[in-house]
């Protein structure tokens, strides 16, 4: 790579959230995300942004009040999708009908959504 061309590093999608200290809370439980900086650390009162985290991928959230609310479709892609899927599927977060297996366009995939709304999707190449 050339030094004079910008190199991206990561991506940090922020959601919105309806309730932030309730969705830190599933995000930890249900999706195996760890809380690793929140609001708390800068002011008082309610939590209003969080970062979520698992492996080396990171989700931000952001109270919305609900006539502001939007809903994100986000996809992270995963190398060995089936221990995944089936921690999600002990967990209640899916059913055996949610994955699709070698999909026409070279995927497997599966998707839910959190208490906001938003769409999250896990894929693997084939």
């Amino acid at each position: 790579m050339s030094t004079s061309e910008t190199e991206f590093l990561y991506m940090s999608p922020v959601l919105a959230s309806a309730d932030v200290a309730r969705d830190i809370i599933w995000y930890e439980t249900k999706l195996g995300f760890k809380n690793v900086f929140d609001s708390t650390a800068y002011q008082t009162g309610p939590v209003d942004y969080a970062v979520v985290g698992r492996q080396n991928l990171y989700l931000h959230l952001q109270f919305q009040f609900p006539k502001d609310m939007t809903s994100t479709d986000i996809r992270f892609q995963v190398r060995n999708i089936k221990p995944l899927f089936e921690e999600f599927l002990e967990k209640a977060l899916v059913t055996s009908k949610s994955m699709y297996w070698k999909t026409a366009w070279g995927t497997s995939e599966f998707g839910l959504f959190d208490l906001s709304g938003n769409r999250i999707t896990f894929y693997e190449d084939l």
